[in-house]
């Protein structure tokens, strides 16, 4: 049967294919007629494996499993999206599949998929996007911080759960990509290649990563910045700067308190090359701040008063965002017009990565502050119907219960979600 037409374009665009999040296209009798890249790596398969099966030969149920639900729950999701026109969030749905290397094993993965119908020009729905994210690192550590006592495997956490699952993974994804030198759109950084620059770039990758592991708790930016001083040649300064969604930094770290001063100017003045680095997505190299003054005229004005002689911004990217800014300053003095520091660009590639790590940590901790809180609030939803009483009540009976049984309120909480009492009014 030929494939139709709108399943063909899906499949062979250019943004199917270099998009970091994994899709099949699938035809109304859900055999496979398109994957990209990133579902392959995600799923360790071949693309001849997959193009022309159907979905469920290539992703069977584990036959040693009798609690899968895989199969059943996926095409169930399919059967909606192909009837109805509408797309479909599955939530997080626990599904194992097939060993790359060994004939018969299954690995345990727990996936977010969200199906999607494709349409023709006449309105008829023609086939599906299947897109799905690998929350399999994330699931699991929710379940250590859940004791695994109250999950299962189809455990669904509630919604701000779920979108800190999803962001965790993709600041994972996008780690990844900035270590494969992906960050930068057509290729590596401009650095340079072969064998001498790929020492510089490991030498760097050292002294970035040993400065991030000496720092204590919540100074690794701090730490960083401190590292790119000493690592690149005619640096006076370093700042790191993560923008949220307002024009104010979220976070920001500092090599010196002249530093600060500098890139404050930046937000008080709003213009500089801090923003507009981070504002374009692209490196802003300013050799001699004297000549950029109708750039940037009250920025300029002030940093020279400070004594800045060049700033050298360059965007801190992902694959698929920018999280903020490197800048790099140097004083007024000696020769001017000189360029950006040797492998700086590198260095904020590296800088990108080991900030990601150190963020994925803070992500999977609040998600599991997030999870105590809302199993809190389950239980003391029980015990207020139980007992008759109020949520607050609730929240202290279930402290005082637990000081006395000598828990923690959170574990507590999770035994009462567990083996909750048959019905209101009887004793716990």
């Amino acid at each position: 049967m030929p494939v139709h037409e709108v399943l063909t374009a899906t499949s062979e665009s250019r943004l199917f294919e270099v998009t970091a999040a994994p899709y099949v296209v699938l035809d109304t009798d859900m055999f496979i007629r398109g994957v990209n890249a990133a579902y392959l790596r995600a799923t360790e398969r071949s693309r001849d494996e997959l193009i022309g099966a159907f979905m469920f030969d290539a992703f069977p149920d584990d036959p040693g499993d009798a609690t899968a639900t895989g199969v059943r729950d996926l095409s169930a999701s399919l059967e909606r999206v192909l009837s109805r026109g509408a797309s479909d969030d599955m939530g997080i749905q626990p599904y194992s599949i097939p060993a790359s290397r060994v004939s018969g094993a299954f690995r345990r993965k727990v996936w977010s998929p969200v199906n999607s119908p494709l349409i023709d020009a006449e309105g008829r729905v023609v086939g599906a996007l299947h897109h799905v994210e690998d929350v399999t690192a994330v699931h699991e550590a929710l379940r250590e911080a859940r004791n695994g006592a109250a999950v299962t495997g189809s455990w669904q956490p509630p919604g701000l759960v779920r979108r800190a699952m999803l962001a965790v993974t993709r600041y994972e994804r996008a780690a990844r990509a900035v270590v494969a030198g992906q960050a930068t759109p057509g290729g590596p950084a401009r650095d340079g290649a072969g064998p001498a620059s790929l020492a510089r770039r490991d030498a760097l990758w050292h002294a970035v990563v040993h400065a991030a592991r000496q720092a204590p708790s919540g100074g690794c930016a701090a730490a960083v910045c401190g590292a790119a001083v000493t690592a690149l040649p005619g640096t006076d300064a370093a700042v790191i700067t993560l923008h949220g969604g307002g024009r104010m930094p979220e976070h920001l770290a500092v090599s010196s308190a002249w530093a600060r001063r500098v890139e404050e100017v930046q937000y008080v003045t709003g213009d500089g090359p801090s923003l507009a680095a981070f504002d374009t997505g692209e490196r802003v190299l300013v050799a001699d701040l004297d000549r950029s003054g109708t750039v940037w005229p009250l920025f300029t004005e002030a940093a020279l008063g400070l004594g800045v002689g060049a700033a050298f911004a360059y965007p801190l990217r992902t694959a698929t965002a920018t999280l903020g800014t490197l800048t790099l300053y140097r004083r007024r003095r000696g020769a001017r017009g000189q360029g950006p520091p040797a492998q700086a660009e590198t260095l904020a590639q590296i800088i990108t990565s080991v900030l990601l790590a150190d963020m994925d940590s803070e992500i999977i901790e609040q998600v599991r502050a997030t999870a105590d809180q809302d199993d809190l609030h389950v239980a003391a939803g029980i015990v207020a119907a139980t007992l008759g009483i109020g949520t607050g009540e609730a929240l202290q009976w279930l402290r005082v219960r637990a000081q006395a049984q000598r828990v923690s309120v959170v574990d507590l909480a999770r035994s009462l979600i567990a083996h909750p009492p048959p019905d209101p009014g009887s004793p716990l």
